[in-house]
């Protein structure tokens, strides 16, 4: 009988099978349900800001207040990814979808540097229809570009120690 098809890494001191890595599906969902929680979330409360503004007699944004309102969204969007990357390899779609991101090296949620280059990765990914996430269907150990470049791995949530 062969033995199974193994990538570089270890868990548990047993060899990480390709199995054990995130498939493009998988991933896509999971970034669908956060950007809908976050991007939901901005949503309500931009709408209350707006209907506290129409009971007042309406407000009027210069450029200023709406550079700081788009920096904030950006923040925001960001701070979601890199919070939960960095303290327990998961957002909340990757909770659902029980998936985590981990270092390629050794195998551990990634800090906050790493995290943040590989938000801003995420979003050059997805800027040129999508096409960042091509290696994921031929890498053996299926990495987008942003996951190559920040030197991470999305792992199946049960094969994490």
């Amino acid at each position: 009988m062969a033995a199974p098809a193994t990538t570089p890494g270890f868990l548990n001191d047993e060899p990480v099978v390709a199995a054990d890595y995130a498939g493009v599906v998988t991933r896509a969902i999971a970034l669908g349900m956060d950007a809908a929680l976050v991007q939901g979330a901005l949503l309500l409360i931009a709408g209350m800001f707006a209907l506290i503004g129409s009971l007042v007699g309406g407000v009027d944004f210069g450029p200023v207040a709406k550079v700081l309102t788009a920096s904030g969204w950006v923040i925001i969007t960001a701070g979601y990814f890199v919070i939960g990357w960095s303290a327990s390899g998961q957002t909340i779609g990757m909770r659902v979808m029980e998936l985590s991101v981990l270092t390629e090296d050794k195998l551990v949620p990634p800090g906050v540097w790493r995290s943040l280059a590989r938000v801003v990765l995420l979003v050059l990914c997805i800027i040129p229809c999508f096409l960042g996430f091509v290696p994921v269907l031929f890498d053996a150990r299926r990495r987008g570009a942003h996951d190559l470049i920040a030197r991470t791995v999305v792992l199946h949530a049960d094969a994490v120690p």
